[in-house]
């Protein structure tokens, strides 16, 4: 018995020793790298060239070549210019003619209305202002005591569901006075790229009028 006691002292010694032993340090093996290529700027100029970066095909590092070029308007008097297709249906038509004298616009003087006042615009084969500019298209508005919004006496929940409500003008809704806010100018400058543009319209009258005021509730039940 005595025996079994010393055999099994001296294997928990041994364990014991065995387990705080230092293991031998393992040897740190270092892969060399390979160095890295040194790639010259001729090289990588020969890859992608300094003018293949930019739409103008030009050297970044030049100033006076990367300006754009100078934005040329038509300088057409008015009824002497050709008028520009719309580019969708109701789309503002651009302005074909020169503005020069006719800016700013305001509420009280608005050259504009000279030529495209409805009575006037046949007469000097100019484009007349629609009737949508002689409607309001605003609503009678107000919350009720309950938080609900009131739109022309009706309760509603979504503004989006109310149907647009046009109220015939004798005069231009002042609203639509700044005839330059929508209206703008055709730059003449040159193209970066290839415009590919086709306009599709659903009607030939399209492409020089509006229907804006048949059309506007389309889509709302």
């Amino acid at each position: 018995m005595k025996m079994k006691i010393i055999l099994g002292a001296l294997t928990a010694a041994l364990l014991i020793t065995g387990c705080t032993d230092t293991a031998a340090p393992v040897a740190e093996v270092i892969t060399p790298v390979a160095p890295v290529a040194q790639v010259s700027k001729a090289e990588v100029k020969a890859t992608v060239s300094e003018e293949s970066l930019g739409l103008r095909k030009t050297d970044l590092y030049s100033e006076n070549t990367t300006a754009a070029e100078k934005t040329e308007y038509g300088q057409a008097a008015a009824g002497t210019s050709q008028k520009f297709d719309r580019a969708f249906d109701n789309a503002p038509p651009m302005i074909p003619h020169s503005v020069e004298g006719l800016l700013p616009i305001t509420r009280h003087n608005n050259t504009c209305i000279g030529c495209h006042a409805p009575a006037i615009a046949s007469s000097v084969g100019a484009t007349a202002i629609p009737a949508s500019h002689f409607t309001s298209f605003r609503p009678v508005t107000s919350i009720a005591d309950n938080g609900k919004i009131v739109k022309e006496g009706k309760e509603v929940n979504n503004t989006s569901d109310f149907k647009t409500v046009t109220k015939t003008l004798d005069h231009m809704n002042q609203a639509r006075f700044n005839c330059s806010q929508c209206h703008a100018p055709q730059s003449q400058g040159n193209l970066l790229v290839e415009n590919n543009f086709r306009p599709d319209f659903q009607s030939e009258d399209m492409k020089h009028g509006s229907s804006l005021l048949d059309t506007l509730n389309t889509g709302v039940e």
